[in-house]
């Protein structure tokens, strides 16, 4: 029979044998309830998070659009005179 796929925090894998459709053994074999209506974003977080997104996203282009203008767009540098 094959071993139980479990890993403890250690590193050392489960000596147990492993059940044939879980791959675990039964003592690591668990079953969690699954609910799927908390799983459902609601339309004001997902507005929220698009927003705070947007906002983010402003902070960031707007000096990088400032500086890239006066460094390429920007009046010439008078050249400096070597003494």
């Amino acid at each position: 029979m094959p071993r139980c796929l479990h890993i403890f925090d250690s590193g050392f894998q489960c000596i147990g044998e492993a059940l044939d459709p879980t791959d675990f053994c039964e003592a690591h074999q668990k079953v969690v309830a699954f609910e799927s209506d908390r799983l459902v974003d609601s339309i004001w977080r997902k507005t929220l998070l698009r927003f705070v997104a947007l906002v983010l996203l402003l902070m960031f282009l707007i000096p990088l659009f400032y500086t890239l203008r006066d460094l390429y767009f920007g009046p010439p540098v008078k050249a400096q005179e070597v003494w």
